[in-house]
């Protein structure tokens, strides 16, 4: 198959480029044949050519108390598909006590057979005990080197800094990646306490329990754990300019052959803001999440940091939610409301629409941080990520003139998104998984491909680095 006549990303700009693909993987990035596309080719005219979007950071299915689970692998796929992305990073959440490889096989029971789009798993860890620290070097070699610990959710989640430094000892030690949510448990704690004493406890005071300085200081207070230990850390969805600059300094202050220190932003932090809990109830409802969405400026400054390299990549911690679900759960106060926003179908064109068609983010790292970077990063450099000789034929058609308004993808909750009926620039109108097509004209096809589990072999040595290498129309790079 041949992809003719559109367009592919460089550092230079857009440039034509035609796209072979034998079975699963890419043959070639060639010159333009021009003329009209022999039977089985693609005509490509008017669209740039992208690799497949990968999102590290989201939860599919994610099963809370009380019977609920964010909304499933199926569905949360499709919508990943029709936006471009072709591979996602999800988080295996053990229970009490539950082995860490045994969450993985758990998250990969309730995924195989349901997922649409290509997947691997980050593994979580709230016990830093020796028995679950043991396991760390096991999982590595199996595909899962990236784990991610909490210095949020007191009594839950989270890990007090000695454990912390323990287990970025044993992620070091094994050779993985750390990824930290970086807010003060017991900072929040105390506030939310005080909050629900004094009966604030409608959605709108969800930011309050959650105040700047908390994740200002966790961020602080990781980034120097891990340059002790000795491990590289991803300080995920940043949401302050505060932790930006504690990031920036991290950066600045690495020794050579240190480990990395590198950020991850979400798009609801990009562009949402904390005005959302001062409108109405629903709108409250559908901006609980953690950390919360934060004055504009904060948003600012953190595109501004994706533009210049300090931070990395751009990711959406989907975690979708239907309105009704977290309506019911505010009765009890804001505590209670599960936490999340929708996002992975979005990521694409709300970052083109907003970031790149408004001149802050070059259409060349706008791909760098949607694909190329998560792919260097998470363990997938040579399969995913790059539109190069080899890799997996993860291929996304896209228009950059389309304009329209914005809808969640079937079985999504409208009234829940933060991003339906929006007015955006840009559409995907065509999808390959593998080389195997699953969108067409916008529209999931009939016959799916399906997604697999992708075991993740990190280069721990390449963390650190730039990615402004550019694509030539002959492959090379």
């Amino acid at each position: 198959m041949r992809i003719q006549g559109g367009k592919i990303l460089t550092s230079d700009g857009p440039r034509p480029a035609d796209i072979v693909v034998e079975g699963s993987a890419i043959a070639a990035v060639e010159p333009q044949r021009g003329g009209a596309p022999a039977p089985g080719d693609i005509d490509a005219s008017g669209r740039w050519v992208l690799p497949g979007g990968i999102d590290a950071h989201t939860h599919f299915g994610m099963p809370l108390g009380g019977g609920l689970a964010s909304l499933g692998w199926r569905e949360s796929s499709a919508a990943a598909l029709l936006g471009g992305t072709t591979t996602v990073i999800d988080f295996a959440n053990p229970d009490r006590g539950e082995p860490l490889a045994a969450a993985v096989a758990r998250w990969r029971g309730m995924a195989d057979g349901r997922v649409l789009c290509d997947y691997g798993l980050h593994a979580t860890v709230a016990d830093a005990g020796i028995e679950r620290l043991a396991e760390v070097p096991a999982l590595v070699a199996a595909g899962v080197p990236t784990f991610k610990g909490f210095l949020a959710y007191k009594d839950r989640l989270m890990l007090s800094p000695a454990a912390l430094g323990q287990l970025m000892a044993a992620v070091a030690d094994a050779g993985g990646l750390l990824l930290v949510h970086a807010e003060d448990g017991e900072l929040n704690a105390k506030v939310e306490a005080e909050l629900v004493a004094a009966e604030r406890t409608a959605p709108r005071w969800h930011p309050d329990a959650h105040p700047v300085e908390s994740e200002v200081h966790a961020a602080v207070l990781a980034l120097d754990l891990a340059r002790q230990a000795g491990c590289p850390l991803m300080v995920v969805h940043m949401s302050a300019a505060g932790t930006l600059a504690a990031l920036r300094r991290a950066q600045a202050d690495r020794e050579e052959g240190g480990p990395a220190a590198l950020g991850e932003v979400c798009l609801h932090h990009l562009f949402a803001d904390d005005a959302a809990y001062r409108a109405d109830d629903e709108r409250a409802l559908a901006a609980i999440c953690s950390p919360p969405l934060r004055p504009a400026g904060h948003g600012a400054a953190l595109l501004a940091a994706l533009a210049d390299g300090a931070i990395d990549m751009l990711s959406t911690d989907h975690c979708e939610f239907a309105l009704a679900i977290k309506a019911n759960a505010a009765a009890a106060g804001f505590p209670r409301i599960p936490n999340g926003c929708g996002g992975v179908g979005e990521r694409l064109v709300l970052s083109y629409t907003l970031a790149v068609c408004e001149g802050r983010l070059d259409p060349w790292r706008w791909q760098q941080v949607m694909a190329e970077r998560p792919a260097l990063l998470m363990g997938l450099a040579g399969r995913k990520g790059r539109l190069e000789p080899g890799c997996d034929a993860d291929i996304v058609l896209f228009d950059p003139e389309a304009r329209y308004t914005w809808h969640v993808a079937p079985g999504s909750d409208a009234a829940g998104s933060l991003w339906d009926g929006r007015e955006v620039t840009g559409r995907v109108t065509d999808v390959w998984l593998r080389g195997a097509r699953a969108v067409q004209g916008g529209k999931l096809c009939k016959a799916q491909p399906g997604g697999r589990f992708l075991q993740r072999v990190l280069d721990r040595t390449r963390l650190g680095s730039p990615t402004d290498r550019r694509i030539d129309v002959d492959g090379r790079t």
